[in-house]
């Protein structure tokens, strides 16, 4: 893509231009998990149209990026994303992101306030708070079939792909440098945050733990909420998980709309 409008973004619910300045639904801004791409979020668009316009993020190697090789450095890579952001926002905003997603949509709040201000708020899940090192062995350098049986614990490849590596290696790459970036994070010194933040965990996600939640409360002054539902590490198409993002898109958009 080349246009400067939509570079970078999924966009299938139509040109962001024949929305831009005319709705006063603020746009949510969706950040994939390691390896993930936009496409998945497109659902959300139908879903969430009530409330926000939905624009999912592509990250290179992935979709309409994939050519593009995914950056070694965590800056590169949300300086990148910036910049799209920026070329998209019209007005007030949200950032989502799930595991890996979260790290990238909370440095972006930090990277987009001198342009955009913060956002109207940060939602995440599947990742305890940034201040919290990775938890778990990193796969990033494992070998193939230790990557694969790792993954699929964490239901984080559909079983019936396991026996197909025509389909499942050329993401691994990708999915590497991504899980590289997300296990050698470590929280730079931003300073707190104003805006609320909305945190969604399963009660067996390998990957978080109650205490690891409850730190992203250190990384905001407007209020943090943690809940938790049954459920592993990979969980946006759930029941209890979208039940959430309704429920929490509609309480922020009306707060948003009665201050407004």
């Amino acid at each position: 893509m080349t246009d400067r409008g939509t570079a970078g973004l999924d966009t299938a619910g139509g040109p962001v231009a024949d929305v831009r300045g005319r709705s006063a639904r603020p746009q949510l801004f969706c950040l994939p998990h390691a390896g993930g791409s936009a496409a998945g979020f497109g659902p959300w668009k139908r879903r969430a149209a009530g409330h926000v316009r939905v624009h999912p993020v592509e990250l290179p190697g992935r979709g309409a990026r994939w050519g593009e090789p995914p950056p070694a450095r965590l800056a590169a890579l949300v300086a990148d994303l910036a910049a799209r952001v920026r070329a998209e926002a019209d007005g007030p905003y949200l950032l989502y992101g799930h595991s890996f997603g979260a790290l990238l949509a909370y440095e972006l709040a930090h990277a987009l306030r001198p342009a955009l201000g913060e956002p109207a708020a940060l939602l995440v899940s599947g990742r305890n708070g940034p201040g919290v090192p990775h938890p778990a062995l990193p796969l990033h350098a494992l070998p193939r079939d230790r990557l694969i049986e790792r993954l699929l614990a964490l239901d984080g490849v559909p079983l019936a792909l396991v026996g197909k590596p025509d389909l499942i290696d050329p993401f691994l790459p990708v999915l590497r440098a991504d899980a590289r970036l997300a296990e050698l994070y470590r929280r730079g010194r931003h300073p707190v945050l104003g805006c609320p933040v909305r945190v969604f965990a399963g009660d067996h996600d390998p990957l978080v733990d109650p205490a690891g939640l409850r730190r992203w409360a250190e990384e905001t002054t407007a209020g943090c909420e943690v809940e938790t539902a049954p459920a592993g590490h990979m969980l946006t198409d759930r029941p209890e998980f979208l039940a959430w993002l309704d429920r929490t898109l509609s309480g922020l958009t009306a707060g948003a709309a009665d201050r407004g």
